[in-house]
């Protein structure tokens, strides 16, 4: 793999690398350029230069560019996803399924719709006097785009922030994780050859000191950041210093709430699948189950059996559904709440240890049972394969419960009850609920992905995540041959009249004093006539009668 950096199309050695590893068995998979301060600031050059010719492209050509990328990721794919097995520790099937078939979905998604999502919209006035004006929204780029994205996704996250910020019609600088760097090198060799023009995609990998001078750079218009909260709140502040654009996708503490009348079986299945999956690292990772208590004994029976059968291995071997954890440091912080659920007096049915034999940060899946919302299992964000499990008594017990958390991304309701499950995603604070599933709206283009509270700001993906990247700019014309407007100067008893009988007429109480409010403006019709057509007042009518 070609661990150089990608700048204006070129690769660019710099003369310091860093070792990527293999999480699974701690060697070498490679080594990366070490991009300096220098190079940094001629990647957001190449993107500011790179941002007119891309704005301003044809949409048939963008299109094409998307359509050759998703030929070369699908003919490209095994290797690719070996190589997140290797740099990350996913099981191959997995990195397939998840991140490269998510990836070339979202490389189709946004490809047909290049010229599309962001067309301008016309509007029609609200207000009478306005009639005869027309008003259109236009969506503007905003110009280059700093990306800095993480290790537990390290292909699907930041080809899906690319290809939104390249859709709204600006340009990338891509700052991959310094743990897994040559996965994210590989999506800009992908729109190298896809023939995208040169500087609209820039890659480099760099250490914080120089990631927090891009942040910074007056050139970078937008920046786009998913990673921890406390890493969060110093992106905000270094872009509060030029008012930079941000969105933020700090993490969860997704709960599950599985009902009396849910399908046991495919709960069971659901939860134990969405919380070992990727070793229980991602934002959207089940960290909390409740279940009804009538029940809970089952339902977490059938989860401890299923639990014991999840197969762990290095990922590039065959049958294996969970590999390690992506590194030691965030190993460490799911020992230390596995250790504090025991300590309060939490059970361990299944799990609960590192995996005997493994020379690699391998650790068991985890069933916890007796848990409460003293225990830090229940109230911080794990990020690896825990599934602690709680009993609750009615729904409105469990609505609380799952508020109860400084996090809000996503949200899963099981139940067969469709007004059970609306009542629920009505209450639920959460940027996504989804129902008898979890955690599959990331890879759905259409939807959204981001949440509330201290899981960030901002939305990616889809109509509405594009929003984030835009300048959503209103622009309203008149072309009626009046030589001035109603409420212009001179300011005299005819504009008095106007408006006193305006605003009784539109607003006033009762029928019949907003007809005679109308009668009256017969006095200063010339003002009227002068100002705007007699259309506006024609159109008014229906308002005014129906208030």
């Amino acid at each position: 793999m070609d661990g150089r950096l990608i700048i204006g199309n070129r690769r660019v050695e710099t003369g310091r690398t860093l070792v990527s590893g293999n999480p699974s068995t701690l060697e070498p998979v490679g080594e990366a350029a070490l991009a300096s301060a220098e190079h940094c600031r001629e990647a957001i050059r190449a993107a500011r230069e790179a941002a007119p010719v891309w704005r301003w492209l044809d949409p048939r050509e963008k299109r094409a560019i998307f359509g050759r990328a998703e030929d070369i990721l699908a003919r490209r794919a095994r290797e690719i996803g070996r190589l997140i097995a290797l740099e990350k520790g996913s099981p191959y099937p997995e990195s397939l399924a998840v991140e490269v078939f998510g990836a070339l979905q979202s490389l189709n998604y946004y490809g047909r719709a290049q010229g599309r999502l962001l067309r301008s919209r016309r509007t029609r006035h609200h207000a009478p006097l306005f009639f005869n004006k027309s008003g259109t929204f236009h969506f503007h780029p905003l110009g280059p785009t700093l990306i800095v994205s993480p290790w537990n996704f390290p292909f699907l996250i930041p080809l899906c922030d690319t290809l939104s910020a390249l859709t709204a019609g600006n340009t990338v600088v891509l700052r991959p994780s310094t743990t897994t760097p040559l996965t994210a090198l590989a999506i800009g060799e992908i729109f190298v050859e896809a023939g995208l023009p040169p500087g609209v995609l820039n890659v480099v990998v760099c250490r914080v000191p120089e990631v927090e001078a891009m942040i910074v750079d007056r050139d970078i218009q937008s920046v786009m950041f998913t990673g921890s909260v406390g890493v969060g709140k110093r992106v905000v502040e270094l872009c509060s210093r030029n008012l930079t654009n941000v969105a933020l996708e700090l993490g969860g503490k997704d709960p599950m709430i599985v009902c009396q009348d849910a399908d046991l079986e495919r709960a069971a299945r659901g939860a134990v699948w969405a919380a070992f999956m990727n070793c229980g690292q991602s934002c959207g990772s089940v960290e909390r189950v409740y279940v009804a208590r009538p029940a809970a004994e089952a339902f977490t029976a059938r989860v401890v059996e299923l639990a014991r059968r999840v197969r762990v291995g290095d990922p590039l071997e065959p049958d294996v559904d969970m590999g390690p954890m992506a590194n030691d440091g965030q190993l460490a912080v799911v020992e230390e709440h596995i250790a504090d659920a025991r300590a309060r007096g939490a059970a361990i049915p299944v799990g609960g240890r590192r995996v005997a034999g493994r020379r690699g940060y391998f650790i068991e899946p985890t069933v916890l049972t007796g848990v409460d919302h003293g225990m830090r299992c229940m109230t911080e964000e794990t990020f690896g394969p825990t599934l602690p499990i709680m009993a609750f008594d009615g729904d409105e017990e469990a609505v609380r419960l799952a508020n109860d958390s400084v996090y809000g991304l996503t949200a899963s309701v099981w139940t067969r009850d469709r007004r059970r499950a609306a009542w629920f995603a009505e209450r639920l604070e959460a940027g996504s609920v989804t129902v008898n599933d979890h955690m599959y709206s990331f890879v759905e283009p259409k939807a959204i992905w981001g949440g509330i509270k201290q899981t960030g700001m901002g939305r990616s993906h889809g109509p509405f995540g594009l929003l984030e990247l835009v300048d959503i700019k209103y622009v309203g014309t008149d072309f009626f041959r009046k030589k001035a407007q109603t409420w212009w100067f001179p300011y005299d008893s005819s504009l008095e009249s106007v408006m006193e009988n305006g605003i009784a007429a539109f607003h006033g109480a009762g029928l019949a004093p907003r007809l005679r409010a109308v009668l009256r403006l017969r006095r200063p019709w010339r003002r009227i006539l002068a100002t705007a057509p007699l259309w506006n007042y024609v159109r008014a009518l229906p308002r005014i009668l129906k208030k």
